[in-house]
């Protein structure tokens, strides 16, 4: 994401990040199991929290955001 955006930066071109984690806990489970369960969480919120971003930036100017 630095990089992607550095390189928008050097040509003015605004752009917008969401960053999803998955957080592995030491749990009762295998760490792949756990893993692929956090990652559908993850995928679940990062996809509402997209539709909601993309509400909000819809046929805004960059100075009204």
């Amino acid at each position: 994401g630095a990089a992607v955006a550095y390189v928008a930066d050097l040509f003015s071109v605004p752009c917008i990040f969401l960053k999803a984690v998955t957080d592995i806990v030491d749990g009762d489970k295998p760490t792949p199991e756990e893993f692929l369960q956090n990652l559908v969480a993850v995928t679940a919120a990062l996809d509402r929290t997209v539709i909601k971003v993309v509400d909000f930036i819809s046929g805004k100017c960059l100075s009204e955001l």
